[in-house]
């Protein structure tokens, strides 16, 4: 399974840095990926939320199903994908220099066997990197302006 990790240090308080990052609605807004996202079932303020996420890596557009596994208002958003790829994402918010430091953690499991797991090793794992990080980019410049 790969593994991406990054993290950034945002001017900004801390419970503004999780309200943008936390909404599913705005995601689309900063993050690289994700191009729609609606919610299924819940109250979009807790574990056990659900939502329906269009993601494009590459060049074509995957929906996905994903729960809330963790929510901790300014603390931790965790959340798992299921549908073209299995994804599991943690972003954790801490108080850092006056502002927030995100720590952005992501697991996913490669559709297509063992020619997937070559294929996000030599292909797609610089990609999915920069693409974390320029989403952790697009989240301090909405905040920051």
């Amino acid at each position: 399974m790969p593994r991406f990790k990054a993290a950034i240090d945002i001017d900004a308080p801390r419970e503004h840095v999780f309200a943008l990052a936390a909404d599913p609605l705005k995601q689309p807004e900063w993050t690289t990926w994700v191009k729609e996202a609606t919610i299924a079932a819940g109250d979009g303020k807790s574990a056990g939320t659900r939502e329906r996420t269009v993601i494009k890596i590459g060049p074509q557009r995957h929906a996905h199903d994903v729960e809330w596994t963790d929510y901790r208002p300014n603390e931790v958003l965790a959340r798992h994908f299921t549908g073209y790829l299995d994804v599991k994402e943690r972003m954790t918010f801490t108080p850092a220099n006056g502002g927030t430091r995100v720590v952005w953690d992501i697991d996913y499991v490669p559709p297509y066997g063992i020619i997937g797991k070559l294929g996000a090793w030599f292909m797609m794992a610089r990609i999915f990197q920069n693409e974390l990080e320029a989403s952790l980019e697009n989240l301090k410049a909405a905040l920051e302006s």
